[in-house]
């Protein structure tokens, strides 16, 4: 009987020793992507192999929306989302979502735009009072037209008939005349313009930035902190391609996005991509620019507080700049 005791010690004793002697599976980064330009980096970095030069191991999965990326690292399913807008970030850290900012994905201000069918008399925004309009509620773009755009013309929210619709269903309300105008980002706005099924009445630019944001998954940034490094070393070489190469990048880029069924043709993706403005770091007017537009959340009623931005750890870009300073990149 004696015998039992010693022989389950010895074998719990050599699984211990196995163990610690097997090698572990190498951690992997779940990347979301977005669809839109902004998950451009990710599909360039990854299809010309900067993420595995840079050692790092992970997973991709594509979306339509940043809100819904945002979602997912806050219920733990991703690690990075690229591409969130400043708005759903904000509305997320404000009500106590897990998430942090690690980069700024870029300004898209001429890339975010005010569509209406090719045959509209529209000829600005105030043409389009008292009618339909297509938005996503709580996205940066609405909240940029109803906070910074509107009022700069003299209108208010409630000059407009509004819709909420998911990205590309947007566009589709207009086309499909249930709205006069609509909210459309490249490169779907920049396809359906080529073919003559909408026409831009203006971008965002004279009202907003636009900006977004690469989210990061606070509890894997603390046990994992190396694979953010190694991530933002692939991303950053993505970007340097664009600045350096735009056409390589814009053939990379739309293969990519060929692969995943959308059918792009490169002329449009260049012209995309040659609008695109990106200074990835998380500076003091990133910051200030964050606590005006949480402010203006909290006099819409979206949220009743917010952190103070230009001092909250829920901004943290160190990884992106040790990956910088890697590269040599300032």
């Amino acid at each position: 009987m004696k015998r039992f005791p010693v022989f389950f010690i010895a074998v719990a004793f050599l699984t211990g020793v196995l163990a610690t002697h097997l090698p572990a599976e190498a951690a992997k980064l779940r990347l979301g992507v977005h669809r839109s330009v902004n998950g451009a980096p990710d599909i360039v970095a990854h299809r010309l192999g900067y993420y595995k030069k840079a050692g790092l191991e992970y997973t991709m999965k594509f979306f339509k929306q940043g809100k819904v990326m945002r979602n997912g690292v806050i219920q733990n399913n991703l690690d990075v989302a690229g591409g969130v807008g400043f708005s759903p970030f904000s509305l997320a850290v404000s009500k106590g979502g897990q998430l942090v900012g690690i980069a700024k994905s870029g300004d898209i201000c001429e890339m975010a735009k005010i569509l209406v069918k090719t045959n509209s008399k529209a000829k600005s925004l105030k043409d389009l009072k008292g009618q339909f309009f297509a938005t996503s509620k709580g996205t940066s773009f609405d909240f940029a037209l109803k906070m910074y755009g509107l009022p700069k013309i003299g209108m208010t929210e409630n000059d407009l008939k509004w819709m909420s619709l998911k990205g590309a269903a947007r566009i589709q309300a207009v086309v499909s005349g249930n709205a006069a105008a609509g909210v459309g980002v490249d490169p779907q706005a920049e396809i359906l313009e080529r073919q003559g099924k909408v026409r831009m009445l203006e971008n965002f630019c004279k009202y907003d930035t636009v900006s977004a944001m690469q989210v990061g998954n606070p509890a894997t940034m603390k046990k994992h902190p190396d694979l953010y490094v190694k991530y933002f070393t692939g991303w950053l070489q993505a970007h340097e391609l664009r600045k350096k190469n735009p056409e390589k990048y814009a053939k990379v880029y739309t293969a990519g996005l060929q692969e995943i069924g959308w059918k792009a043709k490169y002329p449009v993706i260049l012209a995309v991509i040659k609008r695109v403005r990106a200074v990835p770091f998380i500076t003091k007017k990133v910051r200030a620019y964050l606590n005006d537009m949480a402010d203006k959340q909290v006099k819409l009623g979206w949220i009743k507080k917010h952190p103070d931005f230009a001092t909250t750890d829920k901004l943290n870009d160190s990884a992106l700049r040790k990956a910088a300073a890697k590269l040599g990149i300032n």
